[in-house]
Order: structure tokens, then sequence, then C-alpha cells
């Protein structure tokens, strides 16, 4: 993947595949992120499980795009198959427009459209995705997460 940058007010991203070396801290991003933005969330893997499963699953899987800021990785996408897998922004980056350019290179490698799951007490990423034109699909009482938390997943479509 050839890197990208995007400009915005104090903002220099650039996009780049992620690399084995980067393991640890998507890791950091993935456990910071979502204790910050969800404090209530189960936890059903140790910060270790995350870990190895970041080094030996996520990372090797080739579906991981990194943002990097200022030569730190900021935040990281995945997407694979129509689904955006995950989007997560260190905590201390958020609200620089790092969010933003990793979902429109999503869009980018997705064209058609793609679905993803959010879980429904996370009203700020319901928000982000709603002000981007995605729309809910279905919802569900999290059953089926590791979380047991009810979720929704939303999908984008590029305008017709």
């Amino acid at each position: 993947m050839s890197s990208v940058s995007a400009a915005g007010p104090a903002l220099v991203a650039a996009l780049r595949a992620a690399r084995p070396g980067d393991a640890d801290r998507i890791a950091d991003i993935h456990l910071r992120a979502r204790r910050t933005a969800m404090p209530w969330l189960a936890r059903p893997h140790t910060d270790e499980e995350t870990r190895t499963w970041v080094r030996g699953v996520l990372v090797p899987s080739g579906a991981v795009t990194v943002a990097e800021r200022q030569g730190l990785v900021a935040g990281y996408t995945a997407v694979t198959n129509g689904w955006l897998e995950h989007l997560y922004i260190d905590p201390a980056a958020q609200g620089r427009g790092i969010g933003s350019t990793l979902f429109a290179h999503a869009q980018a490698l997705q064209p058609r459209g793609f679905r993803f799951w959010v879980f429904q007490r996370n009203t700020p990423a319901l928000a982000f995705y709603a002000r981007r034109g995605c729309v809910e699909v279905q919802r569900t009482t999290g059953e089926d997460n590791a979380e047991l938390e009810p979720d929704v997943c939303l999908r984008w479509a590029p305008p017709a």
C-alpha cells in the first residue's frame, strides 16, 4: 500500500499498511480506546490475550492500515470483504481528523459499501458514523458478541 497523507487543522496523518512492529502500539490503542469510550463494557479477554491476538492474528491478516501522526501510530482500521472490522483512535489523538481519514480510507477500499457493528451504548461512535451517512441495518441484544452487550449493525453505502 502506498502512503497517503491527509491534512487538516494541526493534523498530518500518513496512512500505511501495519507492520509487525506496530502490533504493541495497535494493541495499546485498542485497549485504551475501548476503556476510555466504553468504561461500562465487559472485558471477556485479558490485556495479554488481546495483545497476543493483535500480534498473531490481526496484524498478520494484512487488513490493517495505521494512521501515523508525527511519526507515531495514532489509530488503525481493518477492512475485509465488505466489513469494517475495526476503527480505533488513540484517545489522546481523537478530535483531530484521524478517524475521518481512516473512515475515508475504508470507503476507498470498499467503494460499494460495507457493514460494521457498534455497541448501542457507544453513542459518540454512533453519532460519528451517522454524520458519515451510515444507516442502521440490525439491532441485537448482544447474545452473539463476546461482551454480551447490545449492538447495532450499520451500513455505509455510496450515494446512489
